[in-house]
């Protein structure tokens, strides 16, 4: 049994982060202010937002075979990473999920020999196994950073008073997202501001958004700052962004 001892763990290595916005906000390029030397696992072929970076390699996911690709793909990273990279970046899980069904859909054409398939529950099934059990082994990689990127969607969310509200999340399928985020230390979500167009990242959780942030005390980071500064033992000094887009309210109220 090997036991480590709280005192020497250290918030900022070895950590876990998600980070979801629309398609387009920034999410890519802001994997370029990771520290050291990151791969990309190019899911969705955005990476061209990151040209010139040094300090960044890529890698392209086969999306036409995503189950067989993550898995070939994932195995030699895992056995050839150490002592090379800081940072793996998978960009981004939404696509993924999206291409394994689209894999799925096909299939399910050439069995039924039908012009258009559809993916059946039983791949649902297994994508909700998958998935989380692909992060979790990822997760498990020692001595490097894991950082993953999503779309953003919404879902309503019900307070114990029995008011409902819309709420950002990544856009995960519904029975798993929880799941998948509760495997990251740090879950944020990026808005524009329609003022000053700056960026940002929402780091606390709220009615509106889903958002955690176990590595330290920040509620907001800007994308140059949210990897920099992270696991320091105080709340850092960063503004929120200002006259952001409006979040979603509340839907119609409902007694419990």
């Amino acid at each position: 049994m090997k036991i480590e001892h709280a005192s020497d763990l250290k918030r900022g290595t070895d950590f876990t982060a998600l980070i979801y916005a629309q398609p387009g906000t920034g999410k890519t390029s802001t994997l370029r202010y990771l520290k050291g030397k990151t791969l990309v696992v190019d899911i969705d072929r955005t990476t061209n937002v990151l040209a010139g970076s040094p300090n960044i390699d890529i890698v392209k996911l086969d999306t036409k075979h995503p189950l067989e690709g993550a898995r070939s793909l994932l195995l030699e990273i895992s056995r050839g990473y150490q002592g090379v990279y800081d940072n793996i970046a998978i960009d981004n899980l939404s696509e993924f999920e999206q291409a394994w069904l689209g894999e799925k859909a096909n299939e399910s054409k050439t069995k039924a020999g039908a012009d258009m398939g559809i993916p059946q529950m039983n791949d649902y099934n297994q994508l909700g196994f998958y998935l989380p059990d692909m992060i979790r082994f990822i997760n498990s990689w020692p001595g490097v950073n894991k950082v993953y990127t999503a779309w953003e969607t919404t879902r309503q969310i019900e307070t114990p008073s029995g008011q409902t509200f819309n709420q950002f999340t990544p856009q995960i399928r519904e029975k798993i997202v929880t799941n998948v985020m509760g495997l990251m230390n740090l879950v944020g979500r990026m808005v524009i501001s329609d003022k000053t167009g700056q960026r940002g990242f929402i780091l606390h959780p709220s009615n509106a958004v889903f958002a955690k942030n176990q590595l330290d005390d920040r509620k907001f980071a800007l994308p140059e700052d949210l990897f920099t500064k992270i696991g320091g033992d105080v709340d850092v000094s960063t503004s929120p962004v200002p006259n952001g887009p409006s979040q979603p309210g509340p839907a119609s109220p409902r007694k419990g």
